[in-house]
């Protein structure tokens, strides 16, 4: 496992760079600036899990970020056997990136945002596959995720 004073580059793997869609460098971005935490980086260091983002409509956007041993690799493609898979449009998958962990998200599903997320889900153009068996996993990955003031 990577100590805590590995810097966000040696953290974050990312596979065949030079041709990274536009989502993927968006959660590249996102990822890498996450690293630069503390906190986050002991979050990361408890993540065991392989999620894949289906953008609808955009196969050719579709990425994977697997979470171990201290590190996330982001690589381009649908992953056969994801552990968590989320379907929607690449712009719904970026705003699930701001969705904050633990009892804030309830405050944010009671903004417009998050209503509108919470209507994509109830209407199926927002899927998220895979929670049931990894529950724990889906937890530790939004806390992850989620925005932080620390």
């Amino acid at each position: 496992m990577k100590s805590e004073t590995s810097s966000p580059q040696e953290r974050l793997v990312v596979r065949d760079r030079e041709n990274l869609h536009v989502l993927a460098r968006f959660f590249q971005a996102l990822i890498f600036n996450v690293l630069k935490k503390p906190r986050k980086v002991r979050a990361l260091a408890r993540l065991k899990l392989r999620v894949a983002f289906d953008p609808r409509g955009h196969p050719d956007s579709a990425l994977v970020l697997t979470f171990a041993n201290g590190r996330v690799i982001l690589e381009c493609g649908i992953s056969p056997k994801p552990d968590i898979k989320i379907i929607a449009e690449p712009v719904v998958l970026m705003k699930l990136a701001r969705i904050p962990a633990g009892l804030a998200v309830i405050k944010f599903l009671m903004t417009r945002e998050g209503k509108e997320l919470i209507a994509r889900w109830r209407s199926g153009d927002l899927k998220i596959i895979g929670v049931a068996k990894h529950p724990l996993g889906m937890m530790k990955f939004t806390k992850f995720m989620g925005p932080s003031t620390v």
